[in-house]
């Protein structure tokens, strides 16, 4: 995607927060995101995220990777979210071949998604969930 996609007036949208702590891979995916329109801030884990979330109101979406160094990771991340965030839906980056049961950490987790993955492919489950077309319940495979 190239350029700022008309359509989207970044003002009328929550904000995204990436959560990824290799960084090469957390530009990419927030450059694809801002590429769609959207605004976004970076957190290089769970421990970061937590602090922004806290400070901030208008982050409105979470995409997040499941294991990373710190006091906690994806799950981690989600399980104090239910509690302190529980309306921003989550999605889930993994590398790992078998995929956790998220269901009990947060209802909010919105996707799970396998490593290797398409940076167009999450800005396009972000669009969705920001545009209506994809409710949370609807966005869950």
């Amino acid at each position: 995607m190239n350029g700022t996609n008309p359509a989207w007036d970044r003002a009328r949208f929550p904000v995204v927060l990436v959560v990824e702590d290799e960084a090469v891979i957390r530009a990419i995916l927030a450059e694809e995101l801002e590429d769609a329109g959207f605004t976004v801030v970076e957190a290089d884990g769970a421990d970061a995220a937590t602090a922004v979330l806290a400070g901030r109101s208008d982050i409105g979406i979470v995409v997040t990777d499941l294991r990373m160094p710190g006091s906690m990771d994806g799950l981690g991340l989600a399980r104090w979210m239910r509690k302190h965030a529980p309306t921003v839906p989550i999605i889930i980056t993994s590398g790992f071949a078998t995929q956790p049961d998220v269901a009990a950490n947060n209802p909010a987790i919105v996707r799970v998604v396998a490593k290797p993955y398409s940076c167009r492919d999450v800005a396009g489950w972000v669009a969705a969930l920001v545009g209506g077309t994809g409710t949370a319940e609807g966005a869950r495979r």
